[in-house]
C-alpha cells in the first residue's frame, strides 16, 4: 500500500483527477435526485406497490403440473 500512496504522491497534478471524481459524482447525484422527485406520486406508488405484488406478468418460474 506503501508504493501506491508514493506513486499517487509523485504525480503531479493529481488533484484534478479528485477534483473532477467529486464533481462528476455530485453532478450524478443532483440529476438523480432531481428526476426522483419531479416524478408523479401516482407513479411512484405503483412502484411501490409492484414491489409487493406477487402476480407479475414476467415470472414464469412457476412449475405447472
Amino acid at each position: 500500500m506503501n508504493l501506491v500512496s508514493k506513486l499517487l504522491e509523485d504525480m503531479e497534478a493529481i488533484h484534478v483527477f479528485y477534483i473532477v471524481g467529486l464533481l462528476i459524482f455530485v453532478g450524478l447525484f443532483i440529476i438523480i435526485f432531481i428526476r426522483t422527485m419531479r416524478r408523479p406520486a401516482r407513479e411512484m406508488q405503483e412502484i411501490k406497490e409492484s414491489i409487493l405484488d406477487e402476480t407479475d406478468p414476467e415470472d414464469n418460474h412457476e412449475i405447472k403440473n
